[in-house]
């Protein structure tokens, strides 16, 4: 294979680093001449100082204090105490401080913790686990035992002031790169940070420096190394801490985590597990001090304490506080600067090279010189920062720097050089996390692990990353923190810059049909919003549980950690027995957090309160707060907020009509069957014509006619209670499949447990709500004997399942029978949690709830005996203590009620019909699919529909989660919204010179959204997935040849990586470009990024050469000429565009003239791969072998076949094409078609020529298309 040579097949190969993506360097956001805004003097209060030989810098609004005089005093008050504390309780170099007691302890003794130790005991325990041992305050012994080999080497050794977590300290403290790596941005040009006496420093020679012994001892290699001795395996083990420590919790070991429910205080204390064991809690106690500063201080404030920096509030200017972080030196400076020192005879072997580099970017402000930032920050409040770098202790050994830095899972001594991680800033709302992530980073050496380990503090920590900078010299590599399936605003514009204005009619007035309005006339669509009620809101106005979402702000700021395999695993557990479709459950996903963001920020929404709802592990659905004491319903919030948006944004771009009943969609049919909608029909008469068509019209959950919806396909829940409007007549899923849309899930109607019971009125088939939040504050439900039969916080599918089968029929004085329900007991801390306003809407407004002095109370109101229902309560009351029922599997209990509770509050509720999962199929854009027996496929989308929220299916499963109704409308609404203002495209292809030329220039590459990621197969292909993008219209086409392959170009850790891929879907698909990809690593550098990327992410697309093959009316050409016989030999995933020439072949065949005429077997694949799992597509090949018997066949043959294949074995040999492929006849003007590895291409090409076959009957993707890359 030519040494540029590039083609498609997904393997390593095809997937390069292209280089470092561009680095801009960051302006500075104000002047530091910008007269009185800029004078500090005259707005803060500033407090400078040493301690434990760190500089401090302390700013305080002066606003703040009753004088500049006493602000002084009060802030050197505040820092001098919380100083004090940090010696005395957290540093080793006192003897008498805290942790030195622990440290002086024998095995097994305990020592009750003083709250600040206690403080920064439990974060590093947190975050040895969340890390998994990148940061580990217990490796002293390890260095210890290297400080005792260099002392008996060496007698010259230089050790620094304070290092880092995982190196001896003098005072205590981390002292890291923070002296130079980050400082506030100067409000002046003039102003410099303090400087630490270095001399002084230098003069203690107490700390043998134990850097240089690592490196003597072999000790930068791996720990398994045979160099390593057995005593530093031995200290390895002692070295970490849960060998060395652990934490007791009243009486029990390592039991801090578990909630007490019982509102007990909790004792900790902290035994140790060995003898040598030794705490060094430098790497964070310094964090922690400036935390407790910050907090003590007044709002506005800046605390500096020797780099680790936190702020409250803002500037008094009114702007953000801003910190700059300087370029850290490059390697060739550092050895410039370690050179000149040694000349001077100014150190030993280790030299610090951090304080130079202060005093060269101070020597750079004073002169006016422009800095090298790498990054100007502006941090929140209640933000901190922290930084760690390679530079800031060195040592030379052989030619060689190594950092001070240790990473304690390998034991290993970081080598400098251009690639790996030079500086680590961590942003967080915590200097103590700050300060352990920075260590932890840099520690990892590597930028890509550092970044995987960061990122899973974004949410996944209750302490969240709120942003991070990596850095690496060559490029320079620079790694930020990004957040995926976010679209930059300008690929944004260029994606839609070509779009034509459309006509979009939007047939729903509620979330879903406002959302997909919105987003649609932001992206220069006209839209007409028809509701056939009088008012627009629809059930979403009703909904008051709340919308969810997983890594939002709301959840960072309080402190709640969530991750994306937990919200999808809650979204399947509870959708089980139903479809949900994965690819449409990873979209809701990604887009979770956008679309809380939008809702806050884009319409000023306070979704600020935060509740953990039956079936989520996590606190993660959002509410707005109460206002003046009266609460807020979050639906009618939501609602009502979005309809003024419209109203007061979008005059002339949104036209809202009520009272507008759709009775009909216009459409037509081509003479292929493909529908396209061209209108709406109003109320039986009217008809609007339109370009697209959204269908937001809700599910049918109040449908009860005897033709309805479901009469058809739940008869039995007729007649059942619902807390639906009676509007929800399924108006949208009857519209859509008039014109043949598929529906799924149609039997699946959700039953909420809790519709409340008025005994006023117990026969009104509407209900209201109970919302879930009763029971997530505390609610807890019995029967009528008063007992608990459930744990009320599991999913709504199992809570009614409990009621309906323990639960006995409600029965009214005048003889009345209703169904099933149960008795809901608050106490009062469950209806303060609930919120007391709230509570008395339903209580005294509507009287929906009982009040209830006690017990006993409540036992006269159940009709239930009192020690029965005393009984209950007490086992409830021991599982809550416990933190599990043993009776129900509940373990997470809000708020407590025992048989000692007053002041409660009774509600009586009853399963009613809520949501109904099932309705039209969509796509993860929104489009409306039917289903279609194809050759090439099972499912198309109908041209110009769309629909959102609860007219479709496939999101929900069998059973929807709480709280994800709403989310549903927003994520899916503001895409079908954009997607179908994107129906009239100025481009009919996507890539309209592809015919023409192949060129990797930068001008060729457009931005495309990732879709969605499908596997291949249900049985084979668990290494391959397919992978599809959103064209720029939904009425685009490639523009490309069967046979010619993409460019596909992505952005990761600080680096553009480029693969080569087929498109396996057809050239005349719509919309959508497919490819196949490895998901392992044989995918190469870009199997990477596309694992972790998320619906929305950004790639950028560039046609390139290929096979250029065309199916004419009657006759396939390539190069001009016809062929009558075409052989395909793909190897792994070469399979991709032979997938791709077969499913064109499929359709060539059925839309022939004349069938008859085509040749038998006219089309013949052998498909060669290692092992069964890289098998790809095979249900497909059988398809299309089904449906065309007498032209398609295909011979698979695995290298490494699996116990009982009956298939091929071995590798591809000449006489497999001859009696499999096709002959090398002339007569027969054959082609075979080669993709696959080099080594598979080149051995097939062989096979061919030594059967006769010539270079014009053949193509090779490896040889086809020798394209050098012009990047």
């Amino acid at each position: 294979m030519p040494p540029n040579a590039i083609a498609p097949d997904g393997e390593t190969r095809t997937s390069r680093v292209v280089g470092s993506i561009d680095f801009i360097r960051p302006k500075l956001p104000y002047s530091s001449t910008n007269g009185e805004d800029m004078d500090e003097s005259k707005l803060l209060t500033t407090v400078t100082g040493v301690r434990c030989s760190m500089p401090y810098t302390i700013k305080c609004s002066t606003a703040s204090f009753t004088s500049p005089d006493y602000a002084n005093v009060r802030i050197e008050q505040i820092a001098s105490t919380i100083f004090d504390e940090t010696e005395s309780k957290l540093s080793n170099f006192n003897p008498q401080s805290e942790v030195n007691v622990v440290n002086a302890m024998g095995i097994d003794d305990v020592h009750t913790m003083s709250e600040a130790l206690k403080d920064v005991v439990l974060c590093s325990k947190e975050l040895v686990k969340f890390t998994r041992g990148a940061f580990d305050p217990c490796v002293a012994p390890l260095l210890k035992h290297y400080e005792t080999m260099a002392e008996r080497s060496s007698s010259d050794l230089v050790a620094r002031h304070g290092t880092t977590t995982h190196s001896t300290s003098h005072n205590g403290h981390h002292a890291s790169a923070h002296l130079s790596s980050i400082t506030e941005l100067p409000e002046s040009m003039d102003e410099v940070p303090g400087e630490v006496d270095i001399e002084t420093i230098r003069r203690q020679r107490h700390v043998v420096d134990f850097w240089r012994s690592l490196v003597s001892a072999g000790f930068a290699g791996d720990p398994s190394d045979a160099r390593v001795s057995r005593t530093v395996k031995r200290l390895l083990e002692v070295s970490q801490w849960h060998s060395a420590f652990s934490v007791v919790a009243n009486g029990s070991d390592d039991n801090e985590d578990r909630e007490t429910n019982n509102g007990g205080m909790v004792t900790y204390a902290i035994r140790k597990k060995h003898n040598d064991a030794h705490m060094d809690l430098s790497g964070i106690a310094k964090g922690w001090a400036v935390d407790k500063i910050a907090e003590a201080l007044p709002s506005p404030c800046w605390v500096e304490w020797g780099g680790d920096i936190k702020v409250r509030g803002k500037h008094p200017s009114g702007r953000s506080w801003v910190v700059a972080v300087p370029e850290p030196p490059k390697l060739s400076e550092m050895r410039v600067r370690l050179a000149r020192a040694k000349k001077a005879g100014q150190v030993g072997p280790v030299y610090t090279l951090a304080d130079e580099h202060i005093r060269d970017e101070e020597h750079n402000v004073g002169k006016g010189k422009e800095k090298d930032y790498l990054a100007v920050l502006e941090l929140r409040d209640g933000e901190a920062v922290a930084t760690s770098g390679d530079y800031e202790k060195v040592i030379e050994r052989n030619g060689k720097l190594y950092s001070h830095v240790v990473n304690p899972q390998l034991g290993r001594l970081l080598e400098l050089n251009q690639t790996s991680l030079a500086q680590a800033v961590v942003v967080t709302k915590s200097c103590m996390v700050s300060d352990a992530l920075a260590t932890a980073g840099i520690s990892k050496g590597d930028p890509s692990l550092a970044r995987a380990m960061l990122d899973q503090f974004r949410t996944g920590y209750k302490t969240p990353v709120r942003d991070y900078i990596l850095y690496a010299r060559q490029g320079p590599r620079i790694i930020r923190l990004s957040i995926p399936g976010i679209e930059s605003k300008s690929d944004r514009e260029r994606r839609l810059q070509r779009h034509q204005p459309a006509t979009v009619i939007v047939v729903g007035g509620g979330l879903a049909g406002m959302s997909a309005a919105i987003e649609a006339a932001d992206a220069r669509a006209k839209v007409i919003l028809l509701e056939k009620e009088s008012e627009t809101g629809g059930n979403s106005a009703k909904a008051t549980s709340g919308i969810n979402g997983w890594g939002t702000d709301t959840q960072a700021e309080q402190g709640v950690a969530d991750e994306e395999r937990l919200f999808e695993r809650d979204t399947f557990r509870s959708g089980l027995g139903g479809r949900t479709d994965h690819c449409l459950v990873r979209t809701l996903s990604t887009k979770s957090s956008d679309a809380i963001h939008w809702l806050k920020h884009r319409h000023g929404i306070p979704l600020t309160v935060l509740s953990q709802l039956g079936g989520h592990s996590a606190k993660r659905t959002h509410r707005a707060p109460a206002v003046n004491g009266r609460p807020v319903p979050i639906g009618w919030k939501i609602t009502s907020t979005m309809r003024d948006t419209i109203c007061n944004e979008y005059e002339g771009k949104i036209d809202i009509r009520c009272g507008m009943n759709v009775t009909k969609l216009l459409h037509n049919v081509d003479a292929n069957g493909v529908k396209t909608v061209t209108g709406v029909e109003v109320n039986g008469s009217e008809t609007i014509v339109a370009d697209a068509v959204v269908l937001a019209t809700g599910g049918f959950g109040c449908c009860q006619r005897k033709d309805g919806l479901m009469s058809r396909f739940r008869p039995d829940l007729l007649g059942t209670p619902t807390t639906n409007g009676q509007f929800a007549q399924g108006d949208g899923v009857i519209l859509g499949e008039e014109v043949g849309a598929e529906l799924v899930d149609m039997d699946k109607v959700q039953l909420h447990p809790t519709g409340f019971l008025d005994p006023n009125d117990p026969s009104n088939p509407t209900k209201f709500l109970a919302p879930e939040a009763i029971r997530g504050s505390g609610g807890v439900l019995v029967n009528s004997e008063g007992k608990r039969f459930v744990n009320e916080l599991d999913l709504r599918s199992i809570v009614t399942a409990g009621i309906q089968k323990y639960c006995s029929p409600y029965k009214s004085a005048d003889g009345y029978e209703g169904p099933p329900f149960a008795y809901c007991i608050l106490s009062q801390e469950a209806q303060q949690i609930f919120g007391k306003p709230v509570l008395s809407f339903y209580k005294d407004k509507l009287g929906l709830l009982e009040d209830c002095e006690d017990i006993s109370s409540v036992a006269e109101l159940i009709g239930c005996k009192k020690d029965v229902l005393v009984a209950t309560l007490q086992e409830y009351e021991e599982s809550a203590r416990l933190g599990t029922c043993k009776l129900t599997g509940k373990d997470v209990f809000p708020s407590p009620l025992t048989p000692t509770s007053t002041s409660l509050v009774v509600a009586r509720v009853t399963p009613s019909i809520h949501y109904t999962m099932g309705g039209l199929n969509i796509n993860s854009v929104g489009e409306v699919q039917e289903k279609i027996e194809s050759i090439i496929g099972s499912h198309r989308h109908i041209r110009g529909l769309f629909a959102a929220g609860e007219v479709t299916g496939g999101v929900h499963g069998g059973n929807r989660l709480a709280g994800n109704s709403l989310l549903e409308c927003v994520v899916f609404g503001r895409m079908a919204g954009e997607r179908a203002a994107t129906v009239k495209h100025a481009d009919k292809e996507m890539f309209p010179n592809a015919k023409h030329h192949a060129q990797e220039s930068e001008s060729n590459f457009i931005p495309v959204l990732l879709r969605e990621v499908r596997n291949t197969d249900e049985k084979y292909g668990m290494n391959t997935r397919e992978i599809r993008f959103d064209m720029h219209g939904a009425f685009q086409n490639s523009g490309m040849d069967v046979g010619q392959f993409i460019a596909l170009r992505g952005q990761l850790d600080g680096e553009t990586l480029m693969g080569y891929f087929s498109p396996i879907t057809r050239p005349s698909d719509e919309g959508v470009i497919g490819i196949l990809a490895r998901s392992d690593s044989k995918g190469g550098p870009i199997a990477q990024l596309l694992e972790i990327a998320r619906p929305g992410s950004t790639f950028y697309m560039c046609a390139m050469g290929g096979l250029r093959l065309k199916f004419e009316k009657e006759n396939i050409i390539y190069n001009n000429r016809v062929v009558k016989r075409i052989g395909l030999l793909a190897g792994g995933t070469g399979i991709a565009p032979m997938i791709q020439i077969i499913r064109e072949y499929g359709h060539y065949v059925k839309s022939h003239p004349h069938p008859e005429q085509i040749p038998p077997f006219q089309l013949n694949l052998i498909y060669a791969a290692e092992e069964m799992h890289d098998l790809a597509y095979m249900k497909i090949l059988d398809t299309v072998r089904n449906q065309i018997p007498h032209h398609f066949r295909y011979y698979v043959k695995l290298n490494r076949p699996p116990l009982g294949w009956s298939e091929g074995v071995g590798f591809v040999e000449r006489r497999d094409i001859i009696k499999y492929l096709v002959h090398p006849s002339k007569e027969e003007n054959p082609l075979v078609v080669i993709c696959g590895p080099p080594v598979f291409e080149a051995a097939m090409r062989k096979n061919l020529l030594r059967l006769g076959f010539e270079h014009s009957q053949y193509y090779s993707y490896s040889e086809g298309d020798n394209v050098a890359a012009h990047l």
